[in-house]
């Protein structure tokens, strides 16, 4: 399968800045707590630079652009099968 998919070039854009951003921050945060920091300012990160929302954005952005090229049953299925956290209770 090898179809392109539409995407707005400001959108585009403000999302890679973002993953920018993610990466070079948890590379600096975990390398921080790797040499005996506080690990607490993963979650001062985490809530400070609103990243649960900013995620959220950013999936909203991806799956908007997916959705117009595979449909949403098949996005739908994708989003099933992910591998998120879960409790080690």
């Amino acid at each position: 399968m090898n179809r392109s998919v539409p995407v707005e070039l400001a959108g585009f854009t403000e999302l890679f800045r973002d993953l920018e951003e993610y990466v070079v921050s948890l590379d600096r945060v975990l390398s921080r707590i790797g040499a005996g920091e506080d690990p607490r300012i993963l979650l001062e990160y985490v809530v400070e630079y609103g990243l649960p929302a900013r995620l959220a954005r950013a999936r909203e952005f991806v799956g908007d652009a997916l959705e117009q090229v595979i449909g949403a049953e098949a996005l739908e299925e994708i989003a099933e099968h992910i591998e998120g956290y879960r409790d080690r209770k």
